[in-house]
């Protein structure tokens, strides 16, 4: 039974360790485009790597220690390992879960597109702005860039008096 649980417990920690590995590896590559976000999903990924380390060794000599120094020596032992593994998947948890919500750099074309689309208006936002079309009157001036949203298909419009 000892055997087969060691056996689980190391294909556990290669597949952790696989897993953490190829996310701090992924976040890496998209650094450029995700910015902070990526960082601190890497440092997240690398806590919970030393995390799976840390505790893939302790489970391991576990039962080494429990013959070596007697059950009553141990226990003070697996309580600061368990501490530390609890400070640790936090900490990593923590970072994963403030990398998906921290702001993330525009890319740079992105970027370029959005600033020439605010200068060029759609067809429909044209036709506002040229005048009051059914003897309302028209709109006071914007400026520029910040251009009153006319609904589309006429929804939100006055009904015609005809």
């Amino acid at each position: 039974m000892s055997t087969l649980s060691n056996v689980i417990n190391i294909i556990t920690m290669i597949v952790m360790v696989l897993l953490l590995l190829g996310g701090a590896i992924l976040m890496a590559t998209r650094r450029a485009e995700h910015g902070r976000g990526s960082v601190l999903g890497m440092i997240g990924c690398v806590v919970l790597l030393v995390g799976v380390v840390i505790n893939g060794v302790y489970i391991l000599m576990a039962p080494e220690l429990v013959r070596s120094l007697g059950f009553a020596q141990y226990g003070p032992i697996a309580l600061v390992m368990n501490l530390l593994s609890l400070l640790i998947q936090v900490s990593g948890t923590g970072l994963l879960i403030f990398a998906v919500i921290a702001r993330r750099n525009p890319p740079q074309q992105a970027a370029q597109h959005a600033q020439q689309g605010w200068q060029q208006q759609p067809g429909w936002q044209q036709g506002y702005q040229q005048g009051p079309q059914h003897g309302y009157p028209q709109a006071p001036p914007q400026q520029p860039g910040w251009q009153p949203q006319q609904p589309p298909f006429g929804e939100g419009q006055p009904p015609a008096h005809g």
